[in-house]
């Protein structure tokens, strides 16, 4: 903008927050890093190195550790909601989606499991969550079957739910 230095500008976005969809297989987790640090912003978490990645052998992160316990013992998967308090569109997932009728039906037959990523760092990280809010869907074994990053329609996420544990 004429007047404006850009060396002026200060660029502060710590609590500000951003709801951004995109294609998983056109965007990388890292560009996606790439451009949130062009635009002056210093994500919270950092991207995902290949040796952070998870093997079968280590224990999952609190509180999805006891959820997949649950899982195990009822031969149940396991729809992990990552979101956070300040996060505007993870409280519109709450309030539109999670409470949606044919959303609760198809929960049945899930171990539900809320993960604050403010409060549990570290199975953020684990489970590589660059937005909010972001759905996992995993077996009892911690699999990944199924990712959501951002709003979904409940007709969708339902019938997602639904198509997964009928296999």
């Amino acid at each position: 903008m004429p007047g404006i230095k850009k060396e002026e500008i200060e660029v502060n976005l710590d609590r500000d927050a951003f709801t951004l969809s995109y294609d998983a297989s056109e965007v990388t987790l890292e560009d996606m890093y790439q451009v949130i640090t062009d635009l002056g912003y210093s994500p919270g978490l950092s991207p995902p190195d290949a040796s952070d990645a998870q093997t079968s052998g280590e224990a999952e992160p609190s509180p999805i550790d006891s959820a997949l316990s649950t899982a195990s013992q009822e031969g149940k998967l396991v729809l992990v909601d990552f979101s956070a308090e300040w996060c505007a569109a993870c409280k519109v997932l709450e309030s539109q989606v999670l409470s949606d009728a044919s959303v609760i039906e198809a929960l049945n037959d899930y171990v539900f499991v809320a993960v604050d990523t403010d409060a549990y760092p570290d199975a953020t990280s684990a489970y590589n969550v660059v937005g909010m809010p972001t759905l996992v869907i995993v077996n009892a074994a911690g699999e990944e079957l199924f990712r959501n990053v951002g709003l979904i329609e409940p007709e969708e996420l339902s019938q997602k739910l639904n198509d997964l544990a009928a296999k």
